[in-house]
């Protein structure tokens, strides 16, 4: 089972690995999370990814959702 915890830490961790100059996509994010399971967790990503958009954490790209991907804030 999947918590949004563990996809929250995980956006979390990506977005600081990363920086603010290089993003990342809701599919990379839910492949660690599940590597079994990772499509059927997109949509929760992409969820828990739009709360930590309102907190300013990280910022979304390219907002349509073939293309969305994620950057850390500065």
């Amino acid at each position: 089972m999947v918590f949004a915890d563990d996809i929250r830490q995980k956006i979390l961790k990506l977005a600081e690995e990363r920086g603010s100059d290089r993003s990342f996509a809701p599919w990379e994010v839910a492949r660690e999370v599940d590597q079994k399971n990772w499509r059927m967790i997109v949509d929760q990503v992409v969820l828990v990814a739009s709360i930590l958009i309102r907190e300013g954490k990280i910022k979304a790209i390219n907002k349509t959702k073939r293309t969305l991907r994620f950057r850390k804030t500065q």
